[in-house]
């Protein structure tokens, strides 16, 4: 049943601004509500205009997430775990909200939470990662292994495969993937993945998978993420499908990859990732464990470590997690 929130938004209109009078009348909410509503929105970045103090339009027209229609698109991808799916109107992290869940019993193998908007959710390194309401893709997903925590090298490559390849097919953009957990284009960043790994008592590890996409973004000048930044509409060869489509895409691979990943590691997917690999040729300075380490990007390795040629001929491979890379000017 959609919130509230998710109600005023679907009333409020790109063509014409509305009236509290009206959007109350539209949303059956009283006009003190509408107020609250309209100022959190505008506070969360909503893309909206105000007309004075009391009418509003949205800037663009913004679809909310249809869950009926995300679950017969998750079916269609076949998306093993489709009625698992968890859309929230606003969540702190969906991440976060998985792990809770996690923590309070309950299973969440193949649980996926999708969420309009979240207040805290989070990148690599500790940045704050948030978008604009209903523009984006923003999801996590928990997925069991019967592998042990140190098996699973270059989980986050597998899926940067999954997902890189899932993009340019229905998109037609140029994605590239920036090791080890980033999503590329055009020397811009579009998108992220960060992997929560926890040690089982029962044996084997446990994943919750966070993803971000950067899908229509209004306010790209304003994002805080440390590097330029782009969106997957200003890349695309034509008009995006919806975001209840794109999401049923991307999981269905995700699924697909994490399954290959329990059987084969990470081994299948690295030439795959070496193709996508925005570093491969290019001159590379990296920082691991304060060491300074400069060379030409060579791909990953079958662990998914990260290897760079120095000039004097030797190969440094890179860890997850120990690194920063950067192109070197």
């Amino acid at each position: 049943m959609a919130t509230d929130r998710t109600r005023l938004v679907e009333a409020l209109r790109a063509d014409r601004s509305l009236s509290f009078a009206e959007l109350a009348r539209a949303t059956r909410l009283d006009e003190s509500t509408i107020a609250t509503l309209l100022h959190q929105l505008e506070q969360d970045g909503l893309p909206m205009q105000k007309e004075g103090d009391t009418h509003f339009k949205l800037v663009d027209n913004i679809t909310p997430i249809d869950v009926g229609d995300l679950i017969s698109q998750l079916e269609k991808a076949n998306f093993p775990f489709a009625r698992q799916a968890e859309v929230l109107d606003t969540v702190d992290s969906t991440s976060d909200w998985l792990n809770r869940e996690h923590h309070g019993g309950m299973d969440i193998h193949g649980k996926t939470c999708i969420t309009e908007f979240q207040s805290a959710g989070r990148g690599r390194r500790g940045r704050n990662w948030r978008g604009s309401p209903y523009c984006h893709l923003m999801l996590s997903i928990g997925w069991r292994f019967q592998k042990e925590v140190t098996e699973m090298a270059g989980l986050s490559l597998s899926i940067g495969v999954a997902i890189a390849e899932c993009l340019k097919d229905i998109t037609g953009a140029p994605v590239g993937l920036k090791w080890p957990n980033d999503l590329w284009c055009k020397e811009r960043k579009l998108g992220g993945i960060l992997v929560d790994l926890n040690a089982l008592l029962e044996g084997g590890a446990f994943a919750v998978i966070g993803i971000g996409i950067n899908l229509r973004e209004p306010r790209l000048d304003e994002f805080d993420t440390g590097q330029p930044v782009t969106d997957l509409a200003s890349n695309a060869q034509d008009d995006l499908a919806s975001r209840a489509t794109i999401i049923a895409s991307v999981l269905g691979s995700i699924a697909q990859a994490l399954d290959r990943f329990e059987q084969h590691h990470f081994l299948p997917d690295q030439a795959r990732f070496n193709a996508l690999d925005v570093f491969s040729g290019r001159k590379v300075r990296a920082e691991s464990d304060g060491r300074p380490l400069e060379g030409v990007g060579a791909g990953a390795d079958e662990q998914g470590r990260y290897r760079l040629r120095c000039a004097d001929g030797t190969v440094a491979t890179v860890i997850s997690g120990d690194i920063s890379l950067s192109l070197v000017n």
